[in-house]
């Protein structure tokens, strides 16, 4: 990608950066990500991103746009759609849970990046991974303020999250979890027991994610092809795994029963948050609730450790409610060109 440098009005400077040299900042990026208010701080992170992006943003004919003024980041990536509109949204190309804009003044680089983005062939502007809109003041309208010189700004529905809340240790989340709830898992723990389920942890086994690979090629997942079997998913969590078991991030629990894997529940941990990433289970042990005994080992285990306050179980579905203590969701913003600055589609 090519390396250039602007100025903006005020003198500040914004540089373009390659995914090589995002990287390798990857520290600095990773201490601007935490001072951003309100935005899901694990998946801002490079350890989301970029995997993600290894997987997806080829097949989505993403071109990387990386600017950063020093002290906060944007990524962002070029995308051309079947019907010939421009896009320029987050790096991130699929769910959406990751802001592109991230560090300690995020209207002053909302700005800064409009200036830039002002000199692009786009038709529109799309950010996802806003906080919650509750005041004038909030991340979203203030970043919306300065996204204005580009065109009218709107706000549209993004992804919710489900959330579980460890600050107080074990006890406090398991009382707050239903009596059925309780009940249901200790009957599943006891069933387990009496089976010979034992749980291991792997995370720091170098074939760990050949282990999980061999118990999702045996799952309902792996038999329709929708988990980490599939094309862009096996690049992107093959990059993950490695990505955070080189940092000591990587957190797996396996399931072994008569010696063999036959389960496994995969996340990582960073900035006192584990976020869960996958979870899987071979077919012929449904009826030893194997995913709901993963899920209750991790989080207890975590809870052992201290290690982390909260526990990200990612995208809303109906299951994990009963898991999370509370919903949080994101919005994304979106800008539309006036027609009196549509440039001709190349």
């Amino acid at each position: 990608m090519r390396q250039t440098r602007g100025t903006t009005d005020d003198g500040s400077d914004v540089k373009h950066l390659s995914l090589a040299d995002l990287d390798r900042q990857w520290y600095e990026f990773e201490s601007a990500v935490d001072r951003t208010p309100e935005v899901d701080h694990w998946c801002s992170g490079l350890d989301w991103v970029l995997p993600v992006y290894a997987g997806f943003g080829p097949g989505a004919g993403a071109e990387p746009l990386v600017l950063t003024d020093g002290s906060g980041w944007a990524l962002l990536a070029r995308y051309r759609l079947g019907d010939g509109r421009r896009l320029i949204a987050g790096l991130e190309p699929l769910w959406g849970f990751a802001s592109p804009l991230v560090g300690p003044d995020v209207e002053a680089l909302a700005d800064r990046v409009a200036r830039v983005v002002a000199t692009e062939p786009w038709d529109q502007v799309v950010l996802p991974g806003m906080p919650e809109l509750v005041s004038d003041s909030s991340f979203p309208m203030r970043v919306a303020t300065a996204l204005a010189q580009l065109g009218p700004v709107g706000m549209a529905a993004g992804i919710v999250r489900q959330v579980a809340d460890l600050d107080g240790g074990y006890e406090p989340w398991w009382a707050r979890r239903s009596p059925r709830f309780r009940r249901n898992l200790n009957q599943a723990g006891r069933r387990a027991d009496a089976a010979g389920l034992l749980m291991t942890d792997v995370s720091h086994d170098p074939d760990v994610f050949d282990r999980i690979l061999a118990v999702e090629e045996r799952s309902w997942k792996g038999r329709d092809d929708t988990g980490i079997t599939s094309s862009e998913m096996l690049v992107t969590y093959r990059a993950m795994t490695a990505r955070l078991q080189a940092r000591g991030r990587l957190r797996v629990l396996v399931a072994r029963l008569a010696g063999a894997d036959i389960g496994y529940i995969m996340g990582g941990v960073r900035a006192g948050i584990y976020r869960g990433l996958q979870l899987s289970y071979a077919r012929e042990a449904a009826e030893l609730s194997v995913g709901h005994l993963l899920q209750h080992h991790q989080l207890r285990a975590l809870c052992e450790t201290g290690e982390v306050g909260t526990y990200d179980l990612g995208m809303d579905l109906e299951y994990k409610a009963r898991w999370a203590d509370r919903s949080v969701p994101t919005f994304t913003l979106v800008v539309n060109r006036p027609r009196s600055r549509h440039r001709p589609v190349a």
